[in-house]
């Protein structure tokens, strides 16, 4: 049995944090900080998560997560802290496509995941009919009800501005981001700003327009792809880490302590506990504290997802108008398997390659099973296809990457938040345990570090 040591004083706690992904290795580093020991364990033979960096046409390519959001407060001061503000690369400002029914569309200015803040830019990008406009633009009229509770995101969207606009443009930004039907993803989870709007039953549009003046929202990543940052948090600190050890049980001991266990004979007793894993897996490790815990846990559904990189002949596509911008977004209601397309030799400068166009190719939402029933070559096959039916694009693809995420993308949907409070407090009697990651506290790098670094102060 390995008994990590309590240090003298109260911030000198032992700690183990179960999962290296991103929200392991945040609350690793804000423990450390804190003056715990800490040791984090990691299932798999690497660290970070959902942050994978692959080598495609010579490149350094991101196939899981894509960028930080180098704007927002606390993951831009982490990243000046970890010394890598001066080597991030700012994605290019560029134009974003809808694959609609009358082709190709720019996605709108100021269009996000919750729907349009200005009516300008979406009466004139030919997106909507006649009567879909004129009903989104009756949307500062129509009565405010202040929620009881949560609610669809698509179905808040479609009582304020019609079908239209939940339709055509939060179901490809939203549902395909959270890779899931906006008909069942949670208003308060998914888009909290949307939820503030109708609890304090105001006009979206109206609301909206008062914070245009904030900053825009910019994303970032460096030369050697996300890993750089996975690489610099595990490094920032003396962190012990221990890859391809599986922990299969954690038990409450008698003195308040905790007893973890797992693959290769692994026996640590520790004064606290991260469990820094998705829903389905901290379920399984919380059964034997609380069932009713577990069995929350146990509700919230996820999606399998896959990212394909593929590399075309640049003399092949150059007169390829779509590529000139920075991605392609798709409708579910087009019935494709491609759900979006990231242009990545437009969208980063340093992807830029004279040889090649690199293009991210993304498919898999919830209860869509059918990307993984399909080999690599027959995936990427039916992503390029549907790519040449979006684009008029007539090459073939010179080299591709295939990465799978099984049951990765957690789905927050109503009644989430609700949910993972109700499982914290359940876990409240075991004081010096808690939960991490996006199948709690939501989607992207921001989130996932921002719940590790609350995990670790909790």
């Amino acid at each position: 049995m390995i008994r990590i040591p309590n240090v003298a004083n109260d911030a000198g706690r032992s700690v183990a944090v179960v999962g290296g992904g991103i929200s392991g290795l945040a609350a690793a580093r804000k423990l450390r900080q804190r003056g715990a020991q800490v040791t984090v364990f990691e299932a798999g033979d690497r660290l970070g998560g959902q942050i994978r960096t692959v080598a495609v046409a010579g490149h350094l390519v991101d196939v899981g997560a894509e960028a930080v959001h180098a704007s927002a407060p606390g993951l831009s001061a982490l990243i000046a802290e970890l010394g890598l503000a001066d080597d991030q690369i700012n994605a290019t400002r560029g134009t974003s496509w809808l694959w609609t029914q009358r082709g190709l569309r720019r996605l709108p200015a100021g269009v996000g995941p919750a729907g349009p803040r200005r009516l300008g830019p979406v009466l004139r990008s030919g997106v909507m009919s006649a009567a879909g406009l004129a009903r989104a633009g009756l949307e500062p009229l129509i009565p405010r009800r202040r929620l009881n509770g949560d609610i669809a995101v698509g179905d808040f969207v479609s009582q304020r501005f019609g079908s239209q606009v939940a339709d055509r443009f939060v179901d490809p930004v939203l549902g395909s981001l959270h890779s899931g039907d906006i008909n069942q993803l949670s208003l308060r989870a998914t888009t909290p700003e949307l939820a503030a709007v109708a609890d304090a039953r105001g006009s979206v549009l109206l609301s909206q327009r008062a914070r245009r003046s904030g900053p825009p929202m910019s994303f970032g990543t460096w030369a050697g792809g996300l890993t750089t940052l996975v690489a610099r948090l595990s490094a920032d600190t003396d962190i012990e880490v221990r890859t391809s050890t599986r922990v299969s049980s954690v038990k409450a001991l008698p003195d308040g302590r905790y007893c973890v266990q797992g693959a290769n004979a692994l026996v640590v007793e520790v004064d606290a506990v991260v469990l820094a894993v998705p829903a389905a897996v901290a379920a399984d490790l919380v059964r034997p504290l609380s069932a009713d815990a577990a069995n929350l846990l146990g509700r919230v559904r996820s999606a399998s997802v896959a990212t394909a990189v593929v590399a075309y002949p640049r003399a092949a596509v150059c007169r390829v108008r779509a590529l000139s911008g920075t991605g392609l977004l798709v409708p579910s209601s087009r019935g494709r398997l491609l759900k979006a397309a990231t242009f990545l030799s437009t969208k980063w400068p340093h992807l830029d390659d004279p040889d090649h166009v690199l293009v991210r190719l993304s498919s898999g939402r919830a209860d869509t099973p059918e990307t993984g029933d399909l080999d690599d070559a027959a995936l990427v096959a039916r992503l390029h296809n549907d790519l040449v039916d979006a684009t008029g694009l007539t090459a073939r693809p010179a080299e591709s990457r295939v990465q799978r995420w099984p049951d990765a993308i957690p789905q927050l949907e109503v009644g989430h938040l609700d949910r993972v409070a109700s499982v914290r407090e359940h876990l409240r009697r075991y004081p010096g345990l808690s939960l991490a990651g996006a199948s709690y506290d939501g989607l992207g790098i921001t989130a996932c570090v921002r719940s590790g670094e609350l995990a670790a102060m909790s």
